[in-house]
């Protein structure tokens, strides 16, 4: 990655150490500077402070939920060009399609391989790269 420019910033949210250590470190190894938050309205803060380019947000979280994260999140102008990874360990079509009407752009469902994670993270940033030109 070229140094001279600033390094892509990823928020996580997840309100479990394990996962948002593996995250962090899978994302700071692809060249990411991190954030993490355990709960979904520190995870807003965060957002609306640093404006991340990418945000992995797990849907269950006591406090605020995934969902209604995402759903301010996406309210917000400053961040309408995040990309947003819901993560779940439910699969339900209804679940999935509720993240999508919220404006997340992918779910992935965990167990996941945290280098897809990655993958996916970079696909959706370059896509929305590319729609911004």
């Amino acid at each position: 990655m070229d140094t001279t420019a600033s390094k892509p910033k990823a928020l996580i949210i997840d309100d479990d150490p394990s996962l948002r250590r593996l995250a962090q470190t899978v994302f700071e190894r692809g060249g990411f500077d991190v954030s993490v938050a355990r709960e979904g309205s520190e995870g807003i803060h965060l957002a609306i402070m640093n404006t991340p380019n990418v945000i992995i947000l797990d849907i269950m979280m006591e406090g605020l939920n995934g969902f209604e994260v995402c759903k301010m999140l996406r309210a917000n102008p400053h961040l309408r060009q995040t990309v947003i990874i819901i993560t779940s360990g439910k699969s339900f079509k209804s679940d999935i399609d509720k993240a999508m009407e919220l404006g997340a752009d992918a779910y992935v469902v965990k167990p996941f391989s945290p280098n897809e994670l990655l993958e996916t993270a970079i696909q959706h940033m370059n896509k929305r790269m590319s729609r911004a030109l």
